[in-house]
């Protein structure tokens, strides 16, 4: 049994009695007496041998198991490959509501008054789509999903990656199995629902975050009853109750968005992997820019490599990497080079539409005091405050601290102090002014807090009554939009200076992701890149489309200093409100670990650190990190640090 009031107790399970006449089976929600107090928990698995001591019997069952017996299996796999409490992945497989009564949701609710517009679109009415014919790659593609359980589907953009889903859907669906399609960002649903509805004749469930409690319970009991036969969701759909799943579609494999920041820390391609495993489903995982490890992963054979070289409609856009030291050094001191600025004009002028990338929310990166160079600082947390128009002052992203725009610096008094850099807020006000006859939107994750509003930005845009969406990257895949032919990348070396050893995979992605939203339908397209940096191989590989080169540039370097996919990774963090404190802790943690690792003969594992975390102090508390590299890393786990303030992030996204 995994109990709900135990999940700090690092105990994994405990033993209960099941009283005559109740019925349960792995995967029950039960409620059970736990101390002084009762609480409700769920039964992992059965036995019948006497277990040597008084254990208490279990207090009530639901009518029904809420988990499927594969869920249960792949709970244990994601418990312990993220070093996880096996209550905490469990949890994760339930909406909130649905956890906390076991039945919210499970019938129709008399005061519900709305329905989020993508419920609607997935349920309601939908007129059904010709079948597009399939190219020669397409169909051998799909044949080798079909012979194969694990596929990489490696396609250059508008190559028909989710042609290539749908068919193999159709297949599925008609041997009475069902089908789930992950997406890394909930911006691309609406597009993708409309696609599925119009080709699968089939009842589709949605689940994601930006549902309504009782929307997310509601759509979770149609898909645990097989009622709904597709199931179309963002990271945390991997832990839908899909009775007789047959297919798993993972869609752009690689995004940073199918990684979960908080606990528990599970990436959900890795999950898929597993899921497909334990149930026996064939899993497609397509991306034109696949990640170094999955790439890896298939050309050593270890998954089906199928590859779409050609696009099946328009034309690669034409793209420019803009030198912006040329730009300063020719007297342009303003974020927009000359170049793009040309672009954009020539695309409103010929009544087509423009996507401007800057992955930066606000008005201004920093404020900063021109004398004394310090910037203004979250209270509790080691960054800088953002300017933001709409509160007329600056937040902290991390915890939610705001304050007044100063007049005067805190450090030196100085009123020589100004916003540096530049945010979509602050590109958006630009653009206002530069095209003042334009119809500007922004789509980043301030502008789309409502749960609507993703959908209403997007259909705003797909329908042209806008001209220039500027975004972070919300907007750099998936969106097929046949008006835009202008695609600005305002600052591509943003990644390039991240501390992650992916960051120039991420910089050649995003590149490559963003510049495909152009030449959709055949029209000449152009996408300008500005970077201070254009001789870097990432950025010349993305200009020039070439994953290959870029793959072959990267993994040197990957094997050299022991990263992914050549050495797995785990960060264990300390937290605590006294910085010496927590950096005592990891010292002294980093030390057992090593001495643990060299008693026991274990092998092939580096210890490294203690060091403070890339943003030290966060949310008032200071964070110091050690990190784990190596083969086989679930062997140093039971000499890992316990107890409160200690957290792990195993395959950790920096």
């Amino acid at each position: 049994m995994a109990v709900e009031a135990a999940r700090g107790s690092g105990r994994e399970t405990y033993t209960y009695a099941v009283p005559e006449g109740l019925d349960v089976v792995p995967g029950h929600r039960v409620t059970v007496p736990f101390g002084r107090r009762s609480t409700y928990g769920f039964v992992v698995s059965l036995g019948t041998e006497d277990p040597g001591v008084e254990v208490k019997p279990i207090a009530t069952a639901g009518s029904e198991p809420l988990l499927l017996p594969h869920q249960v299996a792949l709970a244990r796999m994601v418990a312990d490959h993220y070093w996880l409490p096996l209550i905490e992945c469990l949890r994760a497989m339930l909406p909130p509501r649905v956890r906390a009564t076991g039945s919210s949701g499970s019938q129709a609710s008399s005061r519900q008054r709305r329905h989020s517009r993508l419920v609607e679109l997935a349920t309601g009415p939908a007129s059904a789509a010709p079948r597009l014919e399939l190219t020669d790659e397409q169909n051998a593609a799909l044949d080798l999903i079909g012979a194969n359980q694990v596929t990489l589907l490696h396609g250059v953009i508008a190559s028909g990656k989710t042609e290539v889903y749908l068919a193999a859907a159709e297949r599925a669906l008609a041997d009475g199995l069902r089908v789930l399609l992950l997406v890394p960002d909930i911006s691309l649903t609406p597009q993708l629902v409309q696609r599925v509805r119009a080709r699968l004749d089939a009842p589709v469930a949605i689940l994601h975050s930006q549902l309504t409690e009782l929307e997310r319970a509601q759509q979770w009991w149609r898909t645990r009853r097989g009622e709904a036969r597709v199931v179309l969701g963002s990271r945390s759909a991997v832990f839908a109750p899909i009775p007789r799943l047959g297919l798993i579609c993972l869609d752009e494999e690689g995004s940073a968005a199918y990684k979960q920041d908080r606990t528990p820390r599970y990436e959900a391609g890795w999950v898929a992997r597993r899921l497909a495993s334990v149930t026996g489903a064939r899993l497609v995982a397509g991306s034109a820019t696949p990640s170094v490890v999955t790439y890896h992963d298939a050309t050593q054979g270890e998954m089906a490599l199928a590859t779409l070289t050609r696009r099946v409609r328009g034309r690669d856009a034409e793209v420019d990497l803009i030198d912006m030291r040329d730009e300063a050094a020719a007297g342009n001191r303003q974020p927009l080079s000359s170049w793009l600025v040309e672009a954009i004009t020539l695309a409103l002028g010929n009544q087509e539409q423009v996507i401007l990338y800057l992955n930066r929310r606000g008005m201004a990166t920093f404020v900063l005091c021109r004398d004394c160079g310090k910037s203004v600082q979250c209270l509790g947390c080691s960054v800088a405050l953002v300017q933001h128009a709409e509160i007329d002052g600056l937040i902290c992203h991390y915890c939610g601290y705001s304050r007044a725009m100063p007049s005067v610096c805190d450090h030196c008094g100085s009123r020589n102090i100004r916003g540096m850099g530049m945010g979509t807020q602050r590109l958006e006000g630009m653009v206002k002014k530069l095209w003042p006859q334009a119809r500007v939107l922004r789509l980043d994750s301030d502008a789309a807090r409502g749960p609507d509003s993703y959908f209403e930005i997007w259909e705003t845009f797909s329908e042209r009554r806008a001209d220039i969406l500027v975004g972070t990257q919300l907007v750099a895949r998936g969106l097929d939009l046949p008006a835009v032919t202008c695609v600005g990348v305002v600052d591509a070396d943003l990644p390039l200076h991240f501390p992650d050893y992916r960051s120039a995979e991420n910089t050649f992605s995003l590149v490559v992701q963003v510049a495909g939203r152009a030449g959709r339908d055949g029209r000449s397209s152009r996408v300008v890149v500005q970077t201070s940096n254009p001789e870097h191989y990432a950025l010349r590989c993305a200009a020039s489309n070439d994953y290959e080169g870029f793959y072959a540039a990267e993994l040197p370097s990957r094997k050299a200093f022991s990263f992914p996919p050549f050495a797995d990774l785990a960060v264990l963090t300390r937290t605590d409100a006294d910085d010496a404190r927590a950096a005592a802790s990891a010292r002294e943690a980093a030390e057992a670990l090593a001495a643990g690792l060299l008693k026991e003969g274990i092998e092939g594992i580096r210890v490294m650190g203690p060091a403070p975390a890339f943003i030290h102090r966060l949310r008032g508390e200071y964070r110091w990190q050690v990190t784990l590299k190596g083969d086989g890393l679930e062997r140093a786990r039971h000499l890992a640090p316990r107890g409160k303030g200690w957290s792990y992030d195993v395959d950790p996204v920096m």
